[in-house]
């Protein structure tokens, strides 16, 4: 991976590579480009829920309230703006408040944030201009408000640059055009549009500062992780990411109730391999051999890894037996298509895998341990009945006890048979 940001570069054109140098491009290169977004989905949640609720729960309270604030809606509204101001009380205000703290608080987050945060962003601001609009004739105005609500754009929702931008220029244009066709004409009205206007700039500059800072150090701290989680022989996953990997997805699949598979792929007669061709050749063959299985784990949740040695672990996410099958057939097929020289080998001429498979859909109070245990006792099951084939168990997790296994542990005796 590169170690300079691969940020993406604008297209060949003089002006546009003048205004990149004023302002350099934020997005990455795919598929670096999904996993910010990703990763800044949930970062930024704890954020969004820390001030969601006070901005909400306070706007609610404003126009909704009774006692001192029923008393001062009836100053600011005249009897028969009442009816209007009711309906974007209870028509705009209230609803779109409580499905954005329906949003913020449940599982809908995920799916759900970044339609919701510009479509409620707009909705409130429009509300808000229309309460401009209507208090005018009482002689009052929330004009200093206007770019609260822009600066809200790009700090309260936890939007992207480029959608926070959008939704805080809507605002300001929506300001300025009601009033332009309200007939408020006035230099006070003139001001209070460039004040907008300064807001919008200064929350851009502030936010693009911001999230090119943040990427900057998620792409850093994601390089020294990558570091750390990567094998240097085979440079696929290693052991330690693996074990974090699993965890998480175990959990996120119990969350979910969707099915994950593990498969445990053993390469046939390594040892025997290295003592033929020697340990450099068998550094060779474990470094072919990976890239073939990295192929398996290309979604985004799915991993490869080396487990230990000659063996290697597949982690895949909401996927069924046949499709677990069918990604074995494949990885046979591939490494048959290399055609590495194994003189040493009982089963072939050529390097070949056993491949111990587990499919299984995660339940509370089930650990992990049990899918590898299974996927193990699969492994076993594929060296007992010859090598250079694929052992799928589902069924028998119903029935599996985590940590007893139920075939004796004769595999060192296998694999030096």
């Amino acid at each position: 991976m590169q170690m300079k940001p691969p940020f993406r570069t604008p297209h060949r054109n003089p002006l546009r590579e003048r205004f990149a140098k004023l302002l350099p491009p934020l997005s990455f290169a795919e598929p670096l480009e999904s996993q910010y977004r990703n990763w800044h989905r949930e970062h930024a949640r704890e954020r969004v829920r820390f001030t969601m609720l006070p901005a909400m729960g306070l706007l609610l309270i404003v126009c909704l309230a009774n006692g001192p604030f029923r008393d001062l809606r009836e100053v600011l509204f005249a009897p028969d703006q009442m009816g209007i101001v009711d309906v974007l009380r209870f028509g705009v205000l209230l609803p779109t408040c409580l499905a954005m703290l329906l949003v913020t608080y449940t599982k809908l987050y995920s799916r759900w944030l970044e339609l919701a945060a510009p479509a409620v962003a707009v909705l409130h601001s429009l509300c808000v201009i229309a309460f401009d609009l209507l208090m005018h004739r009482q002689g009052y105005s929330l004009s200093s408000v206007i770019p609260m609500l822009v600066l809200s754009a790009y700090m309260l929702f936890g939007m992207m640059a480029t959608k926070a931008t959008i939704t805080a220029t809507t605002i300001v244009v929506a300001y300025g055009v009601t009033g332009w066709a309200a007939g408020l004409d006035s230099g006070q009205r003139s001001f209070d549009v460039a004040m907008s206007c300064c807001a919008l700039l200064l929350g851009f500059f502030f936010h693009y500062s911001f999230a090119r800072t943040q990427r900057l150090n998620w792409f850093r701290n994601m390089m020294l992780t990558d570091s750390v989680h990567r094998d240097a022989l085979t440079n696929i996953g290693n052991r330690r990411m693996f074990d974090v990997h699993i965890d998480r997805l175990w959990n996120q699949a119990t969350r979910t109730r969707v099915p994950v598979a593990l498969l445990l792929v053993d390469l046939d007669h390594f040892k025997a391999f290295n003592d033929h061709a020697g340990h450099q050749a068998g550094d060779h063959c474990l470094a072919r051999v990976a890239n073939v299985i990295a192929q398996s784990a290309r979604r985004p949740l799915d991993v490869a890894a080396r487990y230990g040695g000659e063996e290697f672990v597949v982690l895949l996410f909401d996927v069924k037996r046949d499709r677990v099958e069918e990604l074995c057939r494949e990885l046979h097929a591939n490494l048959a298509a290399l055609k590495i020289p194994h003189p040493a080998s009982s089963v072939g001429p050529y390097v070949t895998v056993s491949i111990g498979a587990a499919c299984v859909e995660p339940q509370t109070g089930r650990h992990h341990d049990g899918l590898i245990q299974l996927a193990d006792e699969a492994l076993y099951a594929a060296k007992e009945g010859g090598r250079n084939r694929t052992v799928v168990m589902d069924r028998e997790y119903a029935t599996l006890n985590t940590g007893a296994f139920r075939v004796p542990r004769t595999r060192k005796r296998i694999e030096a048979a």
